[in-house]
């Protein structure tokens, strides 16, 4: 698990696009990411006391950003941006 705000990320950044993953959405906040050898993580993604919260299952450490956590916030944030935009018409 990371806080965005608070973790260094430009090196998961760069691994992600390296990867060059296949992220799907289960739900709001819920992703699979499938990683470099075919496995697939799980990624949450929440807000928690206004920060950005994103949690992993693969064995990067807590604390530390990973590459599938990286990979799955474009997407949250799409949809974060689209959910808002529905719900402010």
């Amino acid at each position: 698990m990371f806080i965005i705000e608070e973790t260094p990320i430009a090196k998961a950044i760069e691994n992600a696009r390296k990867l060059h993953p296949v992220v799907r959405m289960i739900r709001f906040g819920l992703y699979t990411v499938t990683g470099s050898k075919g496995n697939t993580y799980t990624v949450r993604c929440w807000r928690e006391r206004g920060q950005k919260v994103v949690d992993c299952t693969c064995a990067t450490r807590d604390g530390v950003a990973c590459k599938h956590g990286m990979a799955a916030v474009p997407l949250h944030s799409y949809a974060a941006t689209t959910l808002l935009a529905a719900t402010s018409h």
